[in-house]
């Protein structure tokens, strides 16, 4: 049980849990003027005894059905024919998400139920949903398995993970007028219907005006091009709180992981994503996931951050058996099950800490994460 029951955060900064506030705006056009006013309007048929963790986790399924279905269709092809009514299913389920998201905060305002507990769900889901959607995405953009699909995961985690930590230091989320929370996100159930209409052949046509590039490839272009042309407002965000060697101190977890990843599949023997994409992506997915919640869980305890996660050892083991393949022409471990073995551990390591949190919260501050906790007034 000492394990399994683990204090995330220490006794003396359980206290920070009873004043924290969120603190956030979204300038987005989008939102303010159609995706907020929707969710207005359905907020009226969501009864006052519905928790707002419950309208987060409901978000979450939206995304879980489709994801469970692709690999029962798909398994761990990346590419190929999809079924028409998958992919206007998962673009419906993905804007019912975006609904559920936009209701959660709204239900918890209305309730009087806002707790750091539902901030650090909230974030936490919507970073798995980069991953689960993301595999979607990436199979439906017919990216295939190679080191691109898991370049198209990392690419929106980036931005994810960097205004995680804005939040951290300015301890405020403000959304610009163009973010990925609204526009990025609607963007995903849009690709999904245009691949329903089109075909999933449609984003292998070449573009002569883009040095013959395929569609799917251009948009991969696009989407780095706008995290690199947006990244630079977060950092001189954060850099009024903190400098910018500090911040990337605290990236280099993140980096490191990320470089490792892209290292072994870039350098591996045996070419072992072509057999385990998935295994890839949920290896970087779930340990960003976590990283996320860290991140959001030491903010609302103003708690320092840490230099680095546990998992990190996972992703030296990860290098030392690359490199060894490279020295020694084969490498000491079998790639595949060493890759799939850590993506095992990585999706329990994130449950633990999600169990953790839960747990730790919920006693503190007494109160049930998926139940309304206060009279409503």
């Amino acid at each position: 049980m000492k394990y399994i029951n683990y204090d995330f955060i220490s006794s003396d900064h359980l206290k920070y849990l009873h004043t924290y506030r969120y603190k956030g705006s979204d300038l987005s056009l989008l939102y303010n003027y159609i995706l907020s006013p929707i969710a207005e309007y359905c907020l009226k048929f969501v009864p006052l005894n519905v928790a707002p963790n419950v309208l987060t986790l409901l978000g979450l399924i939206c995304i879980i059905i489709p994801h469970i279905v692709f690999y029962f269709i798909m398994g761990d092809t990346f590419n190929g024919f999809i079924p028409n009514w998958l992919l206007w299913l998962t673009a419906i389920l993905h804007m019912l998400y975006m609904n559920f998201d936009n209701l959660d905060g709204k239900q918890a305002r209305r309730t009087r139920n806002s707790s750091p507990l539902g901030m650090i769900l909230d974030h936490n889901f919507d970073s798995m949903i980069i991953l689960l959607q993301g595999t979607n995405l990436t199979t439906a953009m017919q990216i295939g398995n190679n080191i691109f699909s898991v370049v198209l995961y990392i690419i929106p985690s980036i931005p994810f993970y960097l205004i995680a930590h804005e939040e951290y230091y300015t301890h405020e989320m403000n959304l610009p007028i163009l973010n990925a929370a609204a526009e990025g996100t609607i963007s995903v159930a849009i690709f999904f219907a245009i691949t329903a209409y089109f075909g999933c052949d449609w984003w292998l046509i070449k573009l002569p005006t883009f040095y013959e590039l395929q569609i799917n490839h251009f948009v991969l272009v696009a989407f780095a091009s706008s995290v690199i042309i947006t990244m630079p407002s977060v950092i001189f965000k954060i850099s009024k709180f903190t400098s910018v060697s500090s911040l990337f101190k605290q990236l280099r977890y993140f980096l490191f992981c990320n470089a490792v990843i892209l290292y072994n599949i870039y350098f591996s023997k045996t070419n072992v994503i072509e057999q385990h994409v998935r295994a890839y992506m949920y290896t970087v997915g779930f340990t960003m996931s976590k990283s996320v919640g860290i991140v959001a869980l030491n903010h609302v305890c103003n708690t320092p951050l840490p230099a680095y996660l546990n998992s990190i050892y996972f992703f030296i083991l990860l290098l030392i058996n690359t490199i060894s393949g490279q020295i020694l022409g084969q490498s000491i471990l079998n790639e595949g099950i060493l890759i799939q073995l850590i993506a095992l551990l990585s999706i329990f390591i994130h449950i633990h800490f999600l169990y953790n949190i839960g747990r730790q919260i919920s006693n503190e501050l007494n109160i049930k994460i998926f139940e309304i906790n206060k009279p409503i007034k």
